[in-house]
């Protein structure tokens, strides 16, 4: 944890969601303790691992906050039970969303701090682990008619508009800095998403309450991109992806929008269930069937 110094700084809680996460939790926790800034703690909500992760967090972190769920309350509920807590306590002026398949670098919060006011969050630059240069799709400008990122960021090298601070639309909540009274204003994570989108929506909702994002390439975070939820390569993803992001546009855009978003989303999931068919990955394109029919029917929340 943070050394108390006698240069004071913003407390930061540093929020991380665990699920069955021991295969990499050592490497996060190894970075972690290299961090410089002086005043954070580390909270971690464990969604009822079966594979000793809560256990190691303890063993290895004797000041981390460790809240045991007993069972998996998705990314949004696992957050907002640990939301809840530390902001009743009042002591952190920053939360800082963490995934437990990053490893950051050891001034990567000062940046952050620095640029960070009572109206402004703050995402770093977040490179995929052992690709050097390769961005991960951690922030940018969201295309609400397709409800996808406006330009292919995930995989891309990084240019020279990398390398300068400027205002993002929305950042992924693997590693954005939030002013704790921001979740008083905005509300907390919506839990009708699960996992997945429910950090766009956060975003969207932070703007258009009059705070602002802003990207701070000076500081530097490695994302072991899937190690957590497998991603769309996972029948788990393909699930809560399909079925979240027409939620996310329908709770954001107007009937019109939404129609003509709904239609290419219809079209582009067969297209992509037809390939995943062919390629004998019938598990997939079930699995974003279910996804589409759970939110035609309303069906939020974790799978029922």
């Amino acid at each position: 944890m943070g050394a108390t110094t006698g240069v004071s700084a913003p407390r930061v809680a540093i929020l991380t969601v665990t699920t069955n996460a021991a295969g990499h939790l050592p490497a996060y926790l190894d970075a972690l303790e290299q961090v410089t800034y002086p005043e954070w703690e580390l909270w971690v909500s464990d969604n009822g691992s079966a594979d000793g992760s809560a256990e190691l967090v303890k063993s290895r972190m004797a000041g981390a906050r460790v809240l045991e769920n007993g069972r998996n309350l998705g990314f949004t509920g696992a957050c907002n039970r640990a939301l809840r807590e530390l902001l009743g306590e009042g002591r952190a002026s920053y939360v800082l969303f963490l995934n437990d398949d990053t490893e950051v670098t050891p001034g990567f919060l000062e940046p952050l701090v620095a640029l960070a006011d009572g109206r402004t969050l703050v995402a770093p630059k977040t490179y995929l682990a052992g690709q050097p240069g390769i961005l991960d799709d951690a922030s940018g400008e969201f295309d609400w008619w397709r409800g996808t990122w406006r330009r292919r960021v995930l995989g891309r090298p990084e240019g020279a508009a990398d390398r300068y601070p400027h205002a993002v639309e929305t950042a992924n909540l693997s590693c954005l800095l939030v002013p704790a009274g921001a979740f008083r204003e905005v509300g907390l994570l919506d839990e009708a998403f699960f996992v997945y989108y429910d950090d766009t929506d956060f975003c969207r909702r932070a703007r258009a309450a009059g705070y602002r994002i802003l990207f701070e390439p000076r500081s530097v975070v490695y994302h072991r991109k899937g190690a957590t939820l497998g991603g769309q390569a996972s029948a788990f993803g393909c699930y809560y992806l399909a079925r979240n992001r027409p939620y996310l546009i329908w709770k954001h855009r107007g009937r019109l929008q939404f129609g003509v978003f709904f239609a290419y989303f219809l079209a582009t999931r067969a297209a992509r269930a037809a390939l995943w068919l062919r390629a004998g990955r019938g598990d997939l394109a079930r699995a974003t069937a279910a996804g589409v029919r759970d939110f035609v029917l309303g069906r939020m929340g974790a799978r029922r």
